[in-house]
């Protein structure tokens, strides 16, 4: 029932931000393309803001789509009734994002252009709304083709690896415009290795 009921609302608010959407997509593909187009994106007062309303709007449909087949699955989730799990995952998500604010906070290169390091760290946004539009247009066209859950998880998240880590060669790309490939690399590795990797390992110690 909660599932449906979310379904409905994430619907209703991207119905609601839709020309946003058709207007901003063009940029989003372009930052996977170019990494400059990132330094773009955030130039523009409107662009930046639709897309982290956009962003923001977006998780609600990845998270019933990361419950819905399970693309995070600990074993103790078995176990629990599905509003619970449901509600596991929104917390999961939230817990992630609290974890990346925090390192971000952390370990901020102060010698950095403050518009480098936001742009590299804000273009998160444009790959987790193209990610999660890539998701559900997957989910639909199995959905309809009826495959099996199993290959559309192994799918979903081979989709998800892959968009991961060209977001990690352009978020790179951005910091090397002010710093070395070496200390890039390094920003990189505890900006993104440190709450990614404990989203990874609690999936499978758990």
């Amino acid at each position: 029932m909660l599932f449906n009921l979310l379904v409905i609302f994430s619907f209703l608010v991207v119905l609601l931000l839709l020309r946003q959407l058709i207007n901003i997509v063009p940029s989003l593909l372009a930052c996977m393309i170019r990494w400059k187009e990132s330094f773009n994106l955030e130039a523009s007062v409107k662009l930046s803001r639709d897309r982290n309303y956009l962003a923001l709007a977006m998780i609600v449909p990845f998270c019933l789509v990361a419950f819905r087949y399970r693309l995070y699955s600990p074993g103790f989730i078995g176990s629990m009734s599905e509003n619970s799990a449901l509600g596991l995952y929104f917390a999961i998500f939230i817990a992630y994002i609290l974890l990346r604010v925090m390192v971000t906070m952390t370990f901020r290169p102060h010698k950095m252009p403050k518009k480098t390091f936001s742009t590299a760290v804000k273009a998160s946004y444009s790959f987790f709304i193209i990610c999660t539009l890539i998701l559900l247009a997957v989910a639909g066209v199995t959905s309809v083709a009826d495959v099996a859950d199993d290959y559309v998880r192994n799918a979903m998240l081979w989709i998800s690896a892959l968009i991961y880590m060209l977001f990690l060669i352009r978020k790179m790309q951005i910091f090397s415009t002010s710093c070395s490939v070496f200390a890039a690399f390094l920003y990189l590795c505890a900006l993104e290795m440190i709450p990614t990797g404990i989203l990874v390992v609690s999936a499978i110690i758990f």
